[in-house]
Formats: C-alpha cells, structure tokens, sequence
C-alpha cells in the first residue's frame, strides 16, 4: 500500500499542487507504495518529519475491489494505519456498504475500529451497532447491534421498524457467510417477544444454508390439530435434503422428506413420507389394527453423449386416499416411468417401460396395465431440392396384466410428404404412408369396454395405406390499425386397413373431436384404432390482430365422410356421415385480458356436446381465472366420463402489502354439489409475511370424509 500511496499522490500533487511540507519529487523518493490501488482527493498535505499523508475533501481510497470514501482521511505512512473520518463509506468487493462516523483501519483496510457502524447488505437488510471491531480481512465484530431486513418508516425515520433482532455483540464473517448473535433478542414495534442466548442465519450472500424453515400451523377436521417443522440441510454445493415433522393430535406424527442433488450430467429429486396410523375400513371405521403409510416420488434426467439422455419419473403410495389426506398430490392415477431416449437432428428414439397405480375405488390392480418394454423411433430425412422428405416411425409395445388381456405389437410406418406453396400464396401439402401393424394378444377381449366379455389368444396383423392432400390459402387486409386475415382450409383424406379387424385396442379407448384434431390421416390418439375410408376435412380461421399486440381469432370446422359408416362410436361426434361442427374463439386484447371459447355443436339440432371455456382478467398482482367444463352424457361410451364444473380462482391485492386469494370448484351436474373451497388473507412485505388458509373439501372417497382445515404460516425474511 505504500508504494502505491507514493506513486499516486505524485500523480494527485501535480494535478492539485497542495502539499506545502515536500515536494512531489520528494514524495516520489521518500515513499514506495503498491502500484495496484488508487488515491484521489480535493486536497492532499503530507509531512515528511511524521510521515503522515493528511487527505480532504472527496477522498477515496480503492484497494483492489475494496473502496473508501470519507471526507478526511489520515494515512500514517510509518505505522501503516489509515484514521477516516465524516460522511465514511466503505464498499466491499462482496457487494455490502459500510457506513460509519469514524474509522481507524490498518493492513491494507482489513483490520481496525469503526464508531458508530452502519451496514447496508446486497438485499437491502440493515445491520447497525455502536461501536465494530474489523478482526481481520473477513471479520467484523459489532457491539450493542440491531439487525431488520425491514424499510424505515417514511414519516417518522426514528420510529422501530416491524420487526428487529437486538443484540449484545454481533459477528459477521463473511468466510463462513455467516451472522451470528450473543444475546439476542426478537422485537415487534419495539416490543420483545423471544429471547435466545445463541442464534445465526447466513448473510444475503448465501443462496442456502442449513436451517429451520417457516413452520405451518393448521387445524384439520381429519388430522386435527397439527404443525410442520421443516429442517433445511444444505449438504454440499451440490445436493441438499428437506426434513419435515408433522405431529398432528389425530393421525400422530408424519415424517417427510425431499432430497435433491445436481450432477454433471443431470440432477434428481426424491421425496417421500411415512407414518404409523389406525388402519380404517373404506368406511372409515378402526379395524383396531395399524399399519404404515406412506409414499415414495422421485424425478430425474441425466445426459450420456452426443444426444443420448436417460431418467425416470416414479410415484407410488401404500394405500389410495392417503395422497388426498396429507394433501400431497390429488392425481387419480400414479405413472411410473423408466426411459433411454435419443435425440438427433430431426430423429427421435426412446426406450422406455411404464406402471401404473390406480387410486379410485372401482380400479382393478389385476386389470392395470403394466409395460416392461416400449420401443419408439422416428426418422425424418432432410429435404430435397423440391422440399420433399421420407419419414419412418417404429413403435413395439409389450403391455402384461396379471389379470386380463395381455398386448404386443410392432408397428411401422413410412411416409413422404410434399409441402409447396404457389407464387399467389396457396400452401398444398400431400402426405403419403403406409403402415403395417403385427398383433399377438393373450386372453383378448372380444369388447375391450366389458371385461365379462369372452377371450382369445391369437396373431393379428394389417396394412394400412394413407394418403392426404390437404389445402389452405391466407388472406390478408390492413385496415388502419388492425390486420385481418381469413384463411380457408380444405382437405381429402383415404386411409384403408387392410387385414384383421379383430386388433387389441389398448391405447385408443377414449376419443375427443375437437379443433385440435379436425385435419389429420388418423384422429385416434394412439395406434390400435384407424380412422378408415374417405372423408373431406374444411375449416376457416379468421383473425383479428392489433397493433398493441391484442388479437381475437376464430376457426370453425366440420368433417364429411363419403359412407354413414365412419367406424367411429355414438357420442364421438364423427359417428354419422356429416360431423359436428367444431370452433374455437380467442380473444386477447390486452395482457390483462384473455378468453377462450371451445365448442362442438350437433350439426343437426345444434345442441352443444362440448362446451369449454377459459376467462383470465387481471394482472400479476389482481386477477381472475374461471374455467367451465361441459361434457354431454353421450361422450360415456367413448371413455370420456361426462361432466359439469365450473373452477374459480383468484387473488385480490387491496393494499400495498394485502392480498386475499382464493378458490372455488363446483359441480354442476343434477342439482349441483361443491367440490372445494378455500380462501385465505396473506401479509408481504420486504421483511415479514403471514398468510392465513381455510379450506373445505366436500368429496367422499372410502375412508376419507369431508373436511375442513385451516392452516396458518409466518415469514421472517431472509431467515425463512
């Protein structure tokens, strides 16, 4: 630091000429000081006899990324000691500002005294003491200190802010990242509430740290009185672990967990929860027994080279309403995956196996499916000079139960395809495949909707080609501000399988008709059911579109089928030789704004079989979502269960730092019949936060009845 005092006081003389006790040759022979720092000020006087370098007025001193500013400082060459004082400013390469009224610091400004210390952190918290002591290069000692991460009150600066940590003595090292308090004590408006003798939280420079977490509160009509304690365990860098109790007056204690570690190559989470209850009847009476319960989840992906990747995604539970009773997951169905897969260019292959577990009372574990092996594979060749390409997709399945039919298949397809747009803007496509499906099925079912129905093992094979044409032309006007566009589309489609009609149908049982699948050689979701014969496919699309960026878009379309019989069932909406008709609206004019209207409407009476629509208002703060379901009771026999709903959800934000939110499900089918509610006020600020939660669920599942419970849970930022 002295060679570079010297060197660049030297530079300072000549620019200010103020030093009356030696000249800048002098100064430039007497001292040697670092040549990596910088020294500025209005006014710089140094006495040669003492060896002290006196700087006034706008002084800053920067040390590497360490920079101080006073409105004096005293250098005392001989003993290497720097005195500051007024208006003091220290910046630390970490990013925190140190505010005093007097300094005294050596070693290169890592050790010292400071009086009447202030210190403002990288997210805005405040730690103030009378008096700190800097031990070393990382840390500072603070006596009599008071620590919030809460903003000043703007009318009267001296009054106590929401919440603040007092305390006798305060270290804060920045190594460790650490705060750590002797004698601490928390206070509400000034007023104490808790007291430890020993307490430490990390500095806002830690993203996470071992800890305790906000606990949660509730009360629950099934699980009674309980609270949550959740334990942060940061384990390393690279993985941490989530321990959370939750000891309720009913059902005990539940322990659960959440583990997650980042690799290389990938990164896993597990979680997983287990208690010891009474075992209960599916009408929830005490068998006198008990028994665990519990769940198991876990999700991860990781990369092998050059586009290969592998992972899997499990989730299972011991008993089936025991997901719905601790509120961890309301899925009917729990999938289980296992999965190689590759990903190149325009090519895609993957090898995976699948389980499933069914959670609602009439589901059959000997009828659940199980696949150990699902071979998918597709290839698209680059285009031609005519904008042509080749296409061929592989798929073989094999599909056990251990009680019912069993599947395996092989399936593949090759296809060209043309795509050409003419000079006037008409875009024609033609899609040509052929595909070819091999079947061997165990105990198949003569009607896969009846398992009473009669069995049979066999071999079944097909070959079905296909060809598309399909046309569209845009057309665009510009008028003031708004650009319109309507866009017809026609297509002609004839698709024939050649072969066994008597295929298992496993991954086609339920079908929609919607605007999503109007155009297509196969509206089937799956490969076990072909759409057959010739049909004709139009549609329009009109479109709105301002300059703001606000649109409104409608498409309306309809199916014509050249025989009555379509091969499609009652309900599906393409049973009869002319469809219904299908139509989507959306309009968005604004960000605040948007609404979505699907609809399927009888082409003979026009009565609605599906009726869908999706209103958001609102901004990030405020706002309103409501969703409504209709399904026709006709959609049951095509595996689509009929229904009626309407979903409201929302948050309101009625002051600076209120919000309430909250939610409504409601049945609407017969006479109607709620399904959830739930409401809930919540507090935030930049330090403190509280929310409170009712919620009442009115669903009947075996052992689990309706319940009511309401939770309460508090923030003190940054501790949790």
């Amino acid at each position: 630091m002295k060679r570079f005092l010297c060197s660049l006081l030297t530079s300072t003389c000549l620019a200010f000429s103020v030093i009356p006790s030696a000249t800048a040759q002098e100064l430039g022979s007497d001292l040697s000081l670092e040549k990596d720092s910088i020294f500025t000020a209005d006014e710089i006087q140094y006495d040669q006899n003492t060896g002290k370098v006196i700087a006034t007025g706008n002084v800053e001193i920067a040390q590497g990324d360490r920079i101080l500013k006073a409105d004096q400082i005293t250098y005392d060459t001989r003993a290497g000691r720097v005195v500051a004082r007024g208006n003091i400013a220290l910046l630390e390469p970490t990013g925190e500002v140190l505010f005093a009224e007097a300094m005294e610091l050596q070693n290169e400004l890592k050790v010292g005294v400071v009086n009447g210390i202030r210190i403002l952190f990288t997210d805005n918290s405040r730690l103030a003491a009378n008096s700190a002591q800097k031990l070393d290069e990382n840390r500072t000692r603070l006596n009599q200190a008071v620590y919030s991460t809460c903003d000043l009150c703007k009318e009267d600066r001296n009054a106590d802010p929401l919440w603040q940590v007092k305390s006798d003595s305060v270290e804060h090292d920045k190594a460790a990242k650490t705060i750590t308090y002797k004698h601490a004590v928390l206070e509400f408006y000034g007023v104490p509430v808790a007291y430890t003798p020993y307490f430490s939280h990390p500095d806002p420079t830690v993203d996470r740290q071992s800890g305790f977490l906000a606990p949660n509160v509730f009360d629950s009509s099934i699980l009674g009185y309980g609270i949550t304690l959740p334990y942060f365990y940061a384990i390393s860098d690279d993985k941490d672990m989530t321990i959370t109790p939750m000891i309720t007056t009913k059902e005990g204690v539940q322990l659960a967990t959440e583990y997650r570690q980042a690799f290389e190559t990938g990164d896993m989470v597990l979680d997983a929860s287990l208690t010891y209850v009474d075992e209960r009847t599916n009408t929830n009476a005490k068998t006198g027994d008990q028994e665990f319960q519990g769940h198991i989840r876990g999700i991860g992906e990781f990369d092998l080279k050059r586009g290969w990747s592998w992972g899997y995604d499990f989730f299972a539970t011991t008993t089936d309403t025991y997901l719905d009773k601790y509120d961890i997951s309301e899925e009917d169905t729990l999938i289980s995956t296992a999965y190689v897969q590759a990903l190149r260019g325009r090519n895609y292959g993957k090898f995976s196996a699948y389980a499933f577990q069914g959670l609602e009372a009439d589901d059959d574990s000997g009828t659940t499916p199980f696949v150990p092996a699902w071979l998918e594979y597709s290839y698209i060749s680059e285009p031609d000079r005519y904008g042509s390409r080749y296409s061929f997709d592989l798929d073989s399945l094999a599909l056990f139960r251990s009680s019912g039919q069993d599947t395996n298949r092989i399936s593949a397809t090759a296809g060209w395809h043309l795509p050409h747009t003419t000079p006037s803007g008409q875009v024609i496509t033609l899609d040509t495949k052929l595909r070819g499906d091999v079947y061997y099925a165990r105990d198949q079912l003569a009607d896969p909707f009846d398992p009473d129905s009669n069995t049979s093992d066999e071999f079944t094979g097909r070959v079905i080609p296909s060809i598309a044409l399909k046309w569209s032309y845009p057309f665009v006007r510009q008028a003031g501000k708004i650009r319109q566009t309507i866009e017809p589309i026609a297509e002609v489609v004839w698709s024939e399988a050649y072969g066994s009609d008597d295929t298992p149908n496993e991954d086609s049982l339920s079908f929609e008709f919607d605007d999503t699948n109007l155009f297509g050689t196969n509206r089937y979701v799956g490969l076990d059911e072909v759409e057959e014969g010739l049909r004709f496919n139009y549609g329009f699309n009109f479109g709105f579109y301002g300059e703001s960026g606000g649109y409104t878009s409608l498409m309306v379309g309809q199916s014509i089928y050249e025989s009555n019989d379509t091969g499609f069932q009652e309900g599906t909406g393409l049973e009869r030789q002319v469809s219904d008709y299908v139509a989507r609206l959306e309009v968005q004019p604004a960000d605040y704004l948007k609404y979505t209207h699907r609809v399927r409407v009888d082409q003979d009476n026009f009565t609605v079989s599906r009726n869908e629509i999706d209103l958001f208002m609102g901004s990030d703060t405020s706002w309103l979502s409501v969703g409504y379901l209709y399904l026709d009771e006709d959609q049951a026999q095509t595996g689509i269960q009929s229904d009626h709903q309407i979903d409201l959800e929302g948050r309101l934000k009625f002051a600076d730092f209120w919000s309430a939110y909250g939610g409504y499900i409601r049945d609407l089918e017969d006479n109607g019949s709620s399904i959830q509610a739930r409401f809930g006020i919540e507090y935030l600020d930049e330090c403190f936060g509280f929310a409170i939660e009712a919620r009442r669920d009115y669903t009947r599942d075996r052992d689990l009845e309706p319940s009511t419970s309401v939770g309460f849970r508090i923030r003190l930022l940054p501790f949790n």
